[in-house]
């Protein structure tokens, strides 16, 4: 798929704002920032100099110079490495300098959030840039990048709408596949091999590339089970499968369930729960609405329901650039980094919608689905059926939707 993004134009949106800011320079070091801004798949300690005018650079080890030099847009990529007058804060510091900032207002990320490689300046990085240059004004800038990323740009829509269909179809090859007997590990790598063939360039470590569970491990608290084990699919179990896989730098992210056989009543129940939540929660997704009023409006039908002591009261988390662009989640309560209650849907806001539903010694069902908000309503990238699926154990291990 080629789709064009006009990276001078996005990069002129930051500087915009850092004028606006005061701010003469932005040392750059999230995940995030650097992957919007230079387009590269960039995984080692780098950072993103963005001057408020003139041309951006990209600081990276020595051992990512040349392919980044080749894949990144950005024309000044310079390696560090350690050795003396070329280490990380050499490079930067010279920057910095050469743009005339050393007594001037200088920009930095920090912050909080749920997700752990993200990227913030660390207290001995902040230390040092304050130390070389004590004349200048240093600012918190992580709002601006979050700010900018809310709203995705066409391409990076149809970007999504690819990895999205790259982890469908990992998720059918998984349906044809699953049986009694089969290792976490071995759902996984089934998943992995089938993105892998259809164009996937990440499996997102972070959480040990799929996460897989099975039996009590489905409805463990909040949902937690990565990464996948050893442990074999047994007769009558829940399984959960949540794959990720990543074309052009954006994350596909798709979570699925099913059942080894025939439902028991018990769990019957809870896949009642967990379906008409997850409409509710696309039926609430729609331009106009707050993150706040869609989490109270999902939160008091699951209540209205007696479902409260199955689900997690949060929706949702924004999804992106690998996977990182946690913020904003659904939830109603505001939380740095993290929650916006009061920020209102509109056209080209995407979120991971999610709904968590436990009932342990039954089962536990997870949804996660990437949702682009539109004109009128909204979309679901990923194309799969929201009820579990039932593996049917008695004809051969068939397979059927509900």
């Amino acid at each position: 798929m080629m789709v064009y993004i006009n990276f001078p134009k996005r990069i002129k949106k930051i500087q915009d704002e850092l004028a606006a800011k005061g701010v003469d320079v932005l040392v750059g070091t999230r995940l995030k920032t650097i992957t919007h801004w230079s387009g590269g798949f960039v995984p080692w300690r780098s950072a993103l100099i963005i001057p408020a005018k003139g041309e951006p650079t990209l600081v990276t080890p020595l051992l990512d110079f040349g392919r980044l030099k080749e894949e990144s847009w950005i024309e000044d990529v310079s390696g560090y490495g350690a050795l003396p007058g070329i280490d990380f804060f050499d490079v930067i510091n010279g920057k910095i300098a050469a743009i005339g900032a050393d007594g001037g207002t200088i920009g930095y990320e920090d912050g909080t959030t749920n997700y752990l490689p993200e990227g913030f300046i660390t207290h001995h990085e902040y230390e040092t840039l304050r130390a070389a240059f004590p004349k200048a004004e240093f600012v918190n800038c992580t709002d601006i990048t979050d700010r900018l990323c809310i709203i995705k740009e066409p391409a990076e829509i149809k970007l999504m709408r690819q990895a999205s269909a790259i982890v469908d179809k990992a998720h059918e090859a998984v349906r044809q596949e699953l049986r009694v007997g089969m290792s976490e590990k071995q759902i996984a790598g089934i998943a992995e091999k089938v993105m892998r063939d259809a164009g996937s360039e990440f499996a997102w470590t972070f959480t040990g590339g799929q996460e897989i569970a099975s039996g009590e491990r489905t409805w463990w608290p909040l949902g937690g089970c990565t990464p996948a084990t050893d442990r074999l699919v047994q007769l009558g179990e829940p399984v959960l499968v949540d794959l990720h896989g990543m074309y052009g730098l954006f994350l596909g992210d798709v979570a699925h369930n099913y059942i080894m056989g025939r439902p028991t009543k018990e769990q019957k129940e809870v896949i009642t729960a967990y379906t008409e939540t997850a409409y509710k929660l696309i039926d609430e997704m729609k331009p106009g609405k707050s993150l706040k009023e869609v989490t109270q409006n999902v939160s008091a039908f699951v209540a209205k329901n007696n479902w409260a002591a199955w689900a997690l009261p949060g929706y949702g988390h924004g999804i992106g650039h690998l996977g990182n662009e946690w913020y904003p989640c659904v939830a109603e309560t505001a939380s740095p980094g993290n929650n916006e209650p009061d920020f209102i849907l509109e056209p080209g806001y995407m979120q991971m919608i999610a709904v968590i539903m436990n009932r342990p010694g039954a089962a536990g069902f997870r949804l996660e689905r990437p949702l682009v908000i539109t004109e009128t309503g909204n979309e679901l990238l990923s194309k799969l059926p929201i009820e579990p699926g039932i593996i049917n154990c008695d004809e051969g291990m068939t397979f059927r939707d509900r």
